[in-house]
């Protein structure tokens, strides 16, 4: 495990048109591709633009290779900008974000393995148990508590430069996986683009995350007062197409600007667009408005296409009634009103964000996971007490320990022994209950995981869980056969929280071993609409399609199935014999 203390240096800005950046974005391009093909693997097979033209506003894919889809999880990466040469450079420098903290992730060779005690005992100078409390907003656990729940956890520690107080720490990486997973990866033309990158990227999520909980009301922006060339191209576009688009500063207390954004098209809503909701966090205010502006742009289809975006920092609303406090507020600023930290030297702005979120309790821990081939400086940003929409909101440090033991802990008998000591220090913690059914799951005794589930439901669970509960044991019915059971228990989960897609994929599932084909492929569509990136709920559409005799739907599925995912094979086995028959 090699030490790698991250120090900035200055960086002057050379292109600044629609992005701040150390270096234009055609020399971006020019080196990412002189890198990618120093390596002994493909990560990238195609970098192409995606949008219809309508808006005019440039968005583009980078496709993943097999090297970097089997690490990563993803096949494509998304790139925006205001200009075509920045979207590509965007996209691609998304892909270069992805491998190299995936590389670093799955490489053992940057982490030493062991709990607090183990650590504290071998000198190493530690990141505050504290911390970990705070980052899940644990207020009742005692650290002594926290070590002792944590005690014989196997969990990855590696080092991470503190870079509010300029120090070196060993950080246990597992723990903020588990709770970020990859919010927090940044890459850049240089360590200080990343730095920044990265900060902004943790900010963005904490308040699209605190404003959608808490239903905050944001004052509005005044789009007359917008100055930026870029930026007002970019609205006019918006309004020559007759798009809705509001902006909001979400800054809150940050100190760091925000801009979050919305925007809907009524002509094409709901049949051929969806209402999109992002936002955008730079040092520079009207720079925050192009990022998010371009961003609604990325995942918005030109709004006429009929795609589904996946959402992330800002849930995506089925109604503009959802976002009434957004869009009814009254309050209003203009541009100039907003926070700026901007700088000409992009070391001076990493230090001024850095500065700001001192300010408010919140330290700044940084993870060199630039990829030794790749050589694109990558960061992993870490700041303890940042919110994040995706992350359960139950402040119970004890949750995420659970969590820990089940991914760090292979061994089923060593994972339930870990469980019952847990539940000693924690009795009547439902999540227990529920990761013993997960266990037993996994062991393929699912009669067990069903009472344990029902142990979880009987322990008045939060309200935010109770889908999670709902979705295993159902699929725990389903694997016993008793399908009409499993549905009634899935549409419980439905009841708590509609918006999930895999108990539409376990309900569709469960009507289609009762031949209800009509009704499966009606739960499989709402799955990929709430997630538009599963293959398997497309071949499943196929599937069904094809038990009715639907032949051109059925290839139609089959073929979107296929285009997500090759790997589908009865898709692919079900798709050739319809072709063939077709004499195709």
């Amino acid at each position: 495990m090699k030490k790698s203390n991250i120090v900035l240096k200055d960086c002057p800005k050379t292109f600044t048109v629609d992005q701040d950046k150390a270096i234009r974005p055609e020399d971006t391009l020019a080196r990412f591709y002189a890198q990618v093909n120093k390596l002994d693997c493909v990560i990238v097979n195609e970098v192409k633009r995606i949008d219809n033209g309508r808006l005019d506003i440039p968005v583009y894919f980078s496709i993943c290779g097999e090297a970097a889809s089997r690490l990563t999880g993803t096949r494509k990466q998304m790139g925006k900008g205001a200009h075509p040469v920045q979207a590509e450079a965007s996209a691609c420098m998304e892909l270069a974000e992805r491998f190299s903290f995936f590389a670093f992730k799955n490489n053992a060779e940057h982490f030493i393995t062991g709990d607090y005690k183990t650590m504290r005992e071998q000198g190493y100078p530690l990141l505050d148990i504290r911390l970990l409390l705070k980052s899940v907003h644990d207020e009742k656990t005692t650290t002594a508590q926290l070590e002792s729940l944590l005690e014989n956890i196997p969990m990855q520690w590696t080092w991470a430069t503190n870079m509010t107080r300029g120090e070196e720490v060993l950080v246990p990486f597992s723990w903020f996986f588990a709770i970020n997973e990859f919010n927090g990866p940044s890459a850049g033309n240089t360590c200080e683009e990343a730095a920044l990158q990265g900060v902004c990227e943790i900010v963005e999520r904490h308040v699209c995350s605190r404003i959608n909980r808490e239903q905050i009301a944001t004052p509005a922006i005044d789009p007359d007062s917008v100055q930026d060339p870029v930026a007002r191209e970019l609205l006019a576009k918006f309004a020559r197409n007759g798009i809705e688009l509001y902006l909001h500063d979400f800054s809150l207390d940050t100190g760091i600007c925000t801009v979050g954004a919305l925007a809907i098209d009524r002509s094409t809503f709901p049949e051929k667009s969806e209402i999109v909701y992002t936002a955008g966090t730079t040092p520079n205010p009207e720079k925050s408005l192009i990022r998010a502006v371009t961003e609604i742009a990325q995942l918005a289809g030109d709004f006429n296409s009929g795609s589904n975006y996946v959402a992330s920092g800002l849930p995506k609303p089925l109604d503009m009634k959802e976002v009434a406090y957004l869009t009814q507020s009254t309050a209003k600023i203009s541009i100039e009103e907003m926070v700026d930290l901007s700088d000409d030297n992009i070391r001076v702005e990493v230090e001024r964000c850095v500065a700001a979120l001192k300010n408010i309790g919140m330290e700044v821990y940084m993870i060199d996971v630039r990829h030794e081939q790749l050589d694109i400086p990558a960061l992993y940003t870490i700041v303890p007490g940042a919110h994040f929409r995706e992350r359960s909101m139950i402040r119970d440090a004890g949750l995420f320990s659970a969590k820990l033991v089940e991914e760090l802990i292979s061994d089923p008998s060593r994972k339930e022994m870990k469980f019952r000591q847990m539940e000693e220090q924690l009795p009547g913690a439902y999540y227990l209950s529920f990761y013993r059914g997960k266990n037993a799951v996994d062991a393929g005794n699912f009669e067990a995981a069903i009472s344990y589930f029902d142990r979880a439901l009987a322990l008045e669970p939060e309200a935010e869980d109770l889908p999670y509960i709902f979705s295993y044991k159902g699929s725990c019915l389903k694997e016993l056969g008793k399908y009409e059971e499993a549905i009634a228990v899935l549409g419980q989960g439905l009841a708590e929280d509609e918006e999930r897609p895999d108990i539409h994929n376990l309900i569709g599932v469960c009507m289609f071993k009762q031949e209800r084909y009509d009704e499966a492929i009606g739960h499989f569509k709402r799955a990929v609409a709430l997630n538009p990136a599963s293959g398997i709920d497309y071949a499943n559409i196929g599937v069904n399609y094809n038990r009715l005799g639907e032949r051109e739907q059925a290839i139609h599925f089959f073929t979107i199935a296929l285009t997500i995912d090759p790997s589908l094979h009865f898709a692919q086995e079900q798709l050739a014999g319809l072709l063939e028959s077709d004499g195709q």
